[in-house]
């Protein structure tokens, strides 16, 4: 498990498109009464915080999830004679530990997922402001989850229990699907390209390949053949982004302070670059939706740095036909 964690927003305006290049979730969309960017934040708390980015100088976030009863705390601490302990109050259908992973689902744009240390995957209605389903299928701290793009009820979740599982999350009592692993899952993301594969990422290094199109439907089997397993790097892989243009292109980020960028060409990775972003340990990456080849970097150090990676060689040579400008996107 990665001992400490980094936020960072950076907006910035490449070829006058606009870009947001972030360190954990944003989504643009409009529901209900609300319009513009929402960005949910879980930290060491319960709670999940929804900022609306558009607001100037906010100083308060415009939504909380979960989080400590303070009216029920207050009420207890003047029934609870001296001396005597009693249990933390929280709100109805909250996190009891630490919020380590979120993933808003991009067709239902209402619907947040969440991940936290007390075992338990949620989803929330943002619009509602409550938890509508509790997942209790793991054994040990989830760190990861993820929609799939394509079937944006299917769910994906990673724990340090050495699983992947996945659920349909319209239905709780969803028996799901088992991937065991070597190691404590680190981060899960889907291959944009198909429905069919997603890669995990591990505290040992590694990253293993899967094709749900294997998987048994036997929710106690634990034998999941992997595609493909990559040792990527020499410590835990805390990162990994999907480039949304390019298919099989796939960045990693690490505690060794290298990101990576591989080929994963045919369930055969092969290793294209590498480089030392100078960012400290490597603890978040993500590929630019609007701008498929400028990949954001966050580490240790507190800063963002972001990385043209078509200035490198063996990227251009490969990839350089997907970069042709797009008509819709030009400035007149």
């Amino acid at each position: 498990m990665s001992k400490y964690c980094n936020l960072a927003i950076c907006v910035f305006f490449p070829n006058s498109i606009i870009s947001f290049i972030l360190a954990l979730v944003l989504l643009i969309y409009n529901f209900i009464c609300w319009q513009g960017i929402l960005w949910p934040v879980g930290s060491m708390e319960p709670s999940i915080e929804i900022w609306d980015l558009d607001i100037i100088d906010e100083v308060q976030p415009c939504v909380v999830l979960g989080g400590i009863d303070e009216e029920k705390e207050k009420k207890k601490k003047k029934k609870t004679k001296k001396g005597k302990k009693s249990s933390i109050k929280y709100k109805e259908g909250s996190h009891t530990d630490s919020v380590l992973g979120l993933a808003w689902n991009k067709e239902f744009r209402n619907i947040l997922a969440s991940a936290s240390a007390d075992k338990l995957v949620k989803i929330w209605d943002v619009a509602e402001g409550k938890c509508t389903f509790t997942l209790e299928h793991h054994t040990d701290k989830v760190q990861a989850v993820a929609w799939n793009h394509h079937a944006p009820q299917v769910l994906l979740s990673g724990s340090f229990d050495r699983s992947v599982i996945m659920k349909d999350a319209r239905i709780a009592t969803h028996s799901g699907f088992k991937w065991s692993v070597t190691a404590d899952v680190e981060s899960l993301a889907w291959d944009p390209h198909t429905e069919h594969s997603f890669v995990a990422s591990l505290e040992d290094g590694t990253i293993k390949g899967f094709d749900i199109r294997t998987a048994k439907s036997d929710p106690d089997s634990t034998s999941q053949q992997s595609s493909f397993t990559l040792h990527a790097h020499d410590k835990a892989v805390c990162s990994v982004s999907y480039n949304p243009l390019v298919p099989n292109l796939l960045a990693t980020g690490s505690t060794d302070k290298m990101v990576k960028l591989w080929d994963l060409s045919n369930n055969q990775p092969s290793c294209i670059t590498s480089r030392n972003p100078k960012a400290g340990a490597v603890f978040s990456l993500s590929f630019s939706e609007d701008s498929p080849f400028l990949l954001a970097i966050g580490g240790s150090k507190g800063k963002l740095e972001v990385w043209d990676i078509l200035s490198d060689a063996g990227i251009a040579n490969r990839f350089s036909k997907y970069s042709k400008p797009n008509k819709s996107q030009s400035v007149s």
